[in-house]
């Protein structure tokens, strides 16, 4: 190894060392073959924020900004866990146009949208999604508590948007029942329901888990049936597809089109990034 080389991993040490959340691995925790694919990326990859230079050069500043450093993290965690140079430069990608400040925002009505977490939060994340999408069933109640009882308590709120897919059977009276369910205060708990019985839906269940969870059986059933439903679950999926929802789960977090990949250790240090920019 050269001189050149050597001194730049033990910068790299002092760099970047401590800086790795519990779990995950430091860049100062890298030996051989991986710590020089560290080294290369952090050399290859620009901040998008704050720094407009390689990441390695920005946090070899006297006062390295967040966003950097968390990049740096994010990188030396990846090579350690293995994953390939392409996909680490793709996530990276993919958040910075996600992440940049400089991404326009979307516009957004939660006048009546159910709200988990702190309403005072700082940070919002709307989440257009589907009842019947086994994406969506893992993903959103993951995102739920965190910002219920996880460290982004307080900090994060979560919105949900119905976004029935027709490619999926039966999302669209999922996503009447939902709106029914939201009538009489239980939308959390009758969504959470309905995702832990993804495996076991069937639509004479749904009035069922409605009164498991405390509702009234003919209210809920009326609300679902009544033509304002329809309507309103229409106008979500249509607000939806207006901002350039194709998929679901989709997030927007402050408004911003959240493109990157949807991990819950990536999504936890995306979402902590956007608390500190806006604090």
């Amino acid at each position: 190894m050269s001189k050149i080389l050597l001194l730049l991993l033990l910068l790299l040490n002092i760099i970047v060392a401590g800086t790795a959340a519990a779990g995950e691995k430091s860049c100062d925790d890298l030996t051989g073959s991986k710590k020089e694919i560290a080294l290369k990326l952090l050399n290859q990859i620009k901040s998008y924020d704050c720094c407009d230079e390689s990441v390695f050069n920005c946090i070899n500043k006297k006062n390295p900004c967040d966003v950097s450093i968390r990049l740096a993290k994010s990188i030396c965690s990846k090579v350690a866990k293995g994953e390939s140079e392409k996909k680490i430069i793709n996530r990276i990608k993919y958040r910075a146009k996600s992440m940049n400040p400089l991404v326009k925002k979307t516009s957004i009505d939660l006048s009546s949208t159910p709200v988990a977490g702190d309403e005072k939060a700082s940070v919002s994340v709307v989440v257009y999604a589907c009842t019947r999408c086994p994406f969506c069933a893992n993903l959103v109640p993951q995102i739920y508590k965190e910002v219920t009882n996880g460290e982004r308590k307080g900090k994060v709120k979560l919105y949900f948007k119905p976004f029935p897919l027709k490619s999926h059977e039966f999302s669209k009276e999922g996503g009447l029942a939902l709106i029914a369910a939201n009538s009489q205060g239980k939308f959390w708990p009758f969504l959470l329901r309905l995702y832990s019985e993804f495996d076991f839906f069937s639509l004479d269940k749904l009035t069922k888990w409605a009164t498991l969870e405390g509702m009234n059986k003919s209210d809920f059933a009326k609300k679902m049936s009544e033509p304002s439903t329809r309507n309103q679950l229409i106008a979500s999926k249509k607000e939806g597809l207006a901002n350039g929802v194709t998929s679901t789960p989709q997030l927007f977090i402050n408004g911003k089109k959240y493109v990157g990949f949807l991990d819950m250790p990536e999504l936890v240090d995306v979402l902590t990034e956007e608390y500190v920019r806006v604090h």
